[in-house]
């Protein structure tokens, strides 16, 4: 896990070989900010990239907090916590801490590629506390200051 001012976190999970398989151990107190309330409510995975490769680009405005992992393949990840914009490059064991209102969103993944979700909420088919817009992402940023 980082130690900078940003929200989000990127962490490495650890391999640890065995005779006749490699196990691999997200242990949360490592990935996860000091002192996290972190409690999965729901577990979904993204597989089969197909035309751009990429996710949709978004926010959240409630209360969702998430907690990726590249199980396979490579991918990029694009990370606005509204003090500053960065594209990181993930490979496998790679984590990313995202809470609410920091806009993301997976670029460049490759055909493999396999990530694992963790997150705070149930899932909602209306999508309330989604922001898809960046102008309005923005607008919320500031509003949340």
């Amino acid at each position: 896990m980082n130690s900078n001012s940003k929200k989000y976190l990127i962490g490495k999970i650890s391999s640890i070989e065995a005779p006749n398989f490699t196990m691999n151990v997200l242990e949360f107190y490592k990935h996860l900010p000091n002192f996290s309330d972190f409690s999965p409510k729901r577990i979904y995975w993204i597989t089969k990239p197909k035309g751009e490769k990429k996710s949709g680009q978004h926010a959240h405005s409630n209360n969702e907090n998430e907690l990726f992992v590249v199980v396979q393949g490579k991918t990029k990840i694009l990370l606005d916590d509204g003090l500053e914009k960065e594209t990181i490059d993930l490979e496998v064991n790679n984590t990313v801490w995202v809470p609410k209102y920091v806009w993301h969103g997976f670029i460049e993944m490759s055909d493999d590629c396999i990530i694992l979700a963790l997150t705070s909420t149930i899932y909602d088919p209306d999508r309330k506390g989604y922001v898809t817009n960046e102008e309005d992402f923005k607008k919320l940023i500031v509003s949340h200051k």
